[in-house]
């Protein structure tokens, strides 16, 4: 079954703006693997402040491009961008296309919905013959970050017990993302060609709390939005001194910050 991952009523867009160049990077390394020549309808599900929407403006000048996001924060953002686009806000679980599509990105998006099996072969179904489905995915559920917020989950509430309802804990340690091999088998049978890979960046970033920046505005929003604002204070402690102990400032001053990503271009 499809269902997205319950977070938080809307996105701090300019929060989300910080780190723009780092968003942008996997972007650009997902378009240089796409062959398209001249697509006529390009759609960016879930297309937030319009990092990529801005890219596929720049590469496809003269294609319909339309931006979809559920956020009216991050789509007031994105109306501010010296391109043409249609800015459409919906969620993208209700989202039909106009026309059918010959290309679909979703970037940094498809990590909140549970349900892929369902999901991808039906954002095929909306594209033309030899139309593209691009998709890159923050793949956090090894990360030590991650794990550093499901510990702070089970023992910083008093007396070193478990914070907000089992079935928080239980949903922020689910899985959405399938495996290479699984989204292999899943797209194989639905596509003429399909490439399939995995980065992991070693992101440098600033600031006082750089990891905890960058991940309150995406991965830690359900978290926040289940919690009081008791346990939201002890959550935050807790967390930051655990974030500050394991991403340590270099000498420089910079703080390391390894991410992880799954691509996937599928042309049908």
């Amino acid at each position: 079954m499809i269902t997205r991952l319950k977070a938080a009523p809307d996105w701090d867009a300019k929060a989300y703006q910080q780190f723009s160049r780092l968003r942008q990077r996997p972007v650009n390394e997902l378009l240089d693997r796409i062959d398209l020549a001249k697509p006529q309808h390009i759609y960016d599900l879930g297309c937030g402040t319009g990092i990529a929407t801005q890219l596929l403006a720049e590469r496809w000048p003269q294609a319909r491009l339309h931006g979809v996001d559920s956020s009216a924060q991050m789509l007031e953002q994105a109306r501010c961008l010296p391109i043409s686009a249609l800015w459409k806000q919906c969620d993208l679980l209700d989202w039909q296309p106009e026309q059918p599509a010959d290309l679909l990105l979703c970037a940094a998006v498809l990590h909140f919905i549970n349900g892929h099996e369902q999901l991808l072969p039906s954002l095929l179904g909306h594209l033309n013959v030899g139309g593209c489905f691009a998709a890159h995915m923050p793949d956090w559920r090894d990360a030590l970050w991650y794990r550093l917020m499901l510990d702070t989950l089970d023992d910083a509430g008093p007396g070193n017990t478990p914070l907000g309802t089992p079935q928080l804990r239980q949903r922020m340690a689910a899985r959405p993302l399938l495996s290479l091999e699984d989204y292999y088998r899943l797209l194989a049978p639905l596509t003429t060609s399909l490439d399939i890979w995995e980065t992991e960046q070693l992101q440098v970033v600033d600031g006082k709390s750089p990891v905890y920046d960058w991940i309150k505005v995406s991965a830690l929003r359900p978290v926040m939005q289940a919690l009081d604002s008791a346990e939201q204070a002890r959550f935050i402690y807790h967390f930051l001194m655990r974030v500050h102990a394991h991403y340590p400032q270099e000498r420089n001053g910079h703080t390391l910050f390894p991410f992880k990503r799954i691509f996937i271009v599928a042309t049908v």
